[in-house]
């Protein structure tokens, strides 16, 4: 006789439901501050405010990165600064190589070493990006990315209650035609998420038109939201002398058309007019982040699930030479929930890899049935084992590898409960 045994690190409903969770996570949001339309050469502040909605309890240093990315077309020569808050001791200082009146795409990415933005829990912060610019841009837009860790939910995307942020793109039109007229492009923006009660829900949304255009003399393309006025913004590009140039611009509404309040879907038309100027290899994107309300949480999820390593027996497998799989037995606390397996064999150790069960010993061995190894099954709880009774039926012995999927139950597998079981140790007996 010979077992596996499998040291787990103590698995509970606290870290599966429907998946393995760790013990924190990461999420990325993104946020347009700035958009200029004028030509812009100097210095300007922009006020910003980072907002973490996500339970930062017992994260040290949560704020994994967060940079801004400046980017736009320039001419000239000279340096572009970049600070926080006016404070010195972030500042940092680019310089961009001469490019005397040829339009040049350029994209800086800023990270302030100081660590002055560092939140240590949930809600707004707010501060400025200060730029110093002695070249001169053109359709220059300044972004902010930050990645940060978490503490997950206890049930999906629930409980705690702290307001959540999410960030979402979506591609809104392109042309694969050299366009030079006024266009319009059709899409729609869907929140599916819980808005009530959150004023404003719309953080950043942001269209970022890309591609390539040429010109003989500086030309303009200009944005607007359903043909609504409040929302032009013209952006100006330096003439190319014909020649084809690379550009990005990112376009913000001025006045905030697009503000939902509940959850849903909002069509909405964006005008897209360049004058003076082609544009080959349109592209234009939406990008949109917006707080919610997590689902409110009333118990554990049903059920979570985890499948094994392969475990192999390092048996030569021959007719009726193998391994026979007699019985498998856990080790933790039960509470008033529930742990059942499924067992799977292989004469490969890459599969394939069909999972059986059995609630009735045997009687019934098929891949939606499972041994219920709990007080009330037919095993009898924690440290008790359970006959492996599908082995014989569905040909699962003589393989020489193994696994076992785990299904941890909050009440009866089926309703949500309030039980957490914990499995420390799985043991897998098994006879050449």
């Amino acid at each position: 006789m010979k077992i596996f045994r499998t040291t787990l690190f103590i698995i509970s409903f606290g870290i599966i439901a429907h998946s393995v969770f760790a013990v924190d996570q990461v999420k990325t949001t993104e946020t347009l501050i700035a958009s200029e339309d004028a030509t812009f050469i100097g210095s300007q502040s922009y006020l910003f405010t980072l907002y973490i909605g996500d339970d930062l309890s017992g994260v040290v240093n949560p704020l994994k990165s967060i940079h801004f990315t400046v980017s736009g077309v320039y001419t000239g020569v000279g340096t572009v600064e970049a600070m926080i808050d006016n404070d010195s001791g972030t500042s940092k200082i680019v310089t961009l190589p001469n490019v005397g009146g040829t339009p040049t795409p350029f994209e800086i990415n800023y990270k302030d070493h100081s660590g002055k933005i560092n939140p240590s829990t949930p809600g707004s912060y707010t501060y400025t990006f200060d730029i110093n610019s002695g070249v001169t841009m053109y359709g220059m837009s300044i972004k902010m990315e930050e990645t940060h860790r978490y503490v997950p939910p206890t049930c999906a995307d629930g409980w705690p209650t702290n307001l959540k942020v999410k960030t979402t793109e979506s591609m809104i039109g392109d042309s694969d035609a050299p366009l030079s007229v006024n266009t319009e492009f059709p899409f729609t923006l869907f929140i599916g998420d819980n808005l009530s009660g959150i004023t404003p829900a719309i953080k950043s949304l942001r269209f970022t038109a890309s591609g390539v255009y040429e010109s003989v003399t500086s030309g303009t393309i200009t944005f607007m939201i359903d043909n609504i006025p409040a929302t032009e913004k013209t952006f100006t590009l330096p003439s190319t002398g014909g020649v084809p140039t690379p550009f990005e611009i990112d376009y913000k509404d001025p006045v905030d058309t697009i503000n939902p309040t509940s959850a849903g879907s909002y069509p909405h038309v964006l005008n897209f007019n360049p004058t003076d100027i082609t544009i080959y290899g349109l592209g234009i994107k939406l990008e949109e982040t917006h707080k919610y309300k997590p689902a409110v949480c009333t118990g554990l999820p049903p059920t979570g699930e985890l499948s094994s390593a392969v475990l192999d027996t390092f048996v030569t497998v021959g007719a009726d030479q193998g391994p026979a799989y007699n019985s498998i037995m856990w080790k933790g606390t039960e509470g008033t929930g529930k742990v059942q397996f499924q067992v799977a064999t292989s004469d490969s150790d890459t599969g394939p890899w069909t999972f059986y069960g059995s609630s009735d010993g045997g009687a019934t061995c098929n891949t939606s049935s499972w041994y219920d190894t709990g007080t009330s099954g037919l095993g009898g709880g924690p440290g008790k084992p359970v006959e492996i009774a599908c082995s014989a039926r569905q040909s699962q012995n003589n393989k020489r590898y193994f696994r076992y999927r785990i299904q941890i139950c909050s009440a009866d597998c089926t309703a949500s409960g309030g039980a957490s079981p914990k499995v420390s140790d799985v043991v897998v007996n098994w006879a050449p």
